[in-house]
């Protein structure tokens, strides 16, 4: 008896700290089919972290606190720019990176990735996070104690309790980061939806950063939502909640 009620202690704990919305609001992640698996951990080191689903529009940005930077001496990492239109998403990643949904939780996309490289944003490909900053944290989502300076952007949630984090360059939705958990020795944790970032093993080139030129006096911006491309390798919800 004792057994089950610890589990069920556990299972709410970690279903209470996803990185976004309630489950109902969630979708597969489009990088794997695996069913929805929650990892159990003692409930007395699980992070004690208040949700809520809602999120507003135009929200003020809040002051970065981090110095998360891509070579540990200051220096923001450099990436080639090129100007034109943002990456097409498909439906599952414009409801999270557009609409600011939430993937399912479980295993699948980059959880449990431990591979040495860099993820970058899936939109707009700015790097975001290097693989030495991720850690496991056992939410059901990816989870990084720091980010590439100047890469993300913090914004309030509406209700005034959970902090949103954007790419810095599109503003695309990323997750929510939450501190004073004690997880690792930085004390934060950036949970990430794996739709919203594409990982580039090390040793690869990285893509060019997209920027949108900004529109002359009377003309509408150049790079609109686009639907899902042609031949597009993302796989459809295997279920929706």
């Amino acid at each position: 008896m004792k057994s089950h009620a610890c589990w069920a202690i556990a299972f709410a704990t970690i279903t209470s700290i996803g990185c976004d919305s309630p489950i109902d609001a969630q979708v597969s992640n489009e990088l794997s089919e695996a069913p929805v698996t929650l990892v159990a951990t003692d409930e007395s080191d699980a992070p004690k972290t208040s949700i809520d689903s809602k999120t507003q529009e135009n929200k003020p940005k809040m002051t970065d606190p981090s110095d998360a930077n891509a070579d540990g001496k200051g220096v923001a990492a450099k990436q080639e720019v090129m100007h034109g239109k943002y990456n097409p998403l498909d439906e599952n990643a414009a409801f999270v990176i557009l609409r600011k949904g939430t993937e399912r939780a479980g295993p699948g996309g980059y959880t449990l990735t431990k591979d040495p490289g860099t993820y970058i944003c899936r939109q707009c490909n700015a790097m975001l996070y290097l693989a030495k900053d991720k850690f496991e944290s056992h939410c059901g989502w990816p989870s990084f104690d720091d980010e590439i300076k100047g890469a993300v952007d913090r914004v309030r949630d509406a209700d005034g309790r959970r902090v949103e984090i954007v790419c810095s360059n599109c503003q695309g939705h990323l997750g929510h980061v939450f501190t004073g958990e004690r997880m690792t020795q930085k004390n934060t944790r950036h949970c990430v939806n794996s739709i919203s970032m594409k990982f580039i093993p090390e040793g690869k080139p990285i893509p060019k950063k997209i920027v949108i030129k900004k529109p002359e006096a009377g003309k509408a911006p150049a790079n609109t939502p686009a639907s899902k491309p042609e031949g597009d390798e993302s796989p459809s919800p295997s279920t929706k909640e």
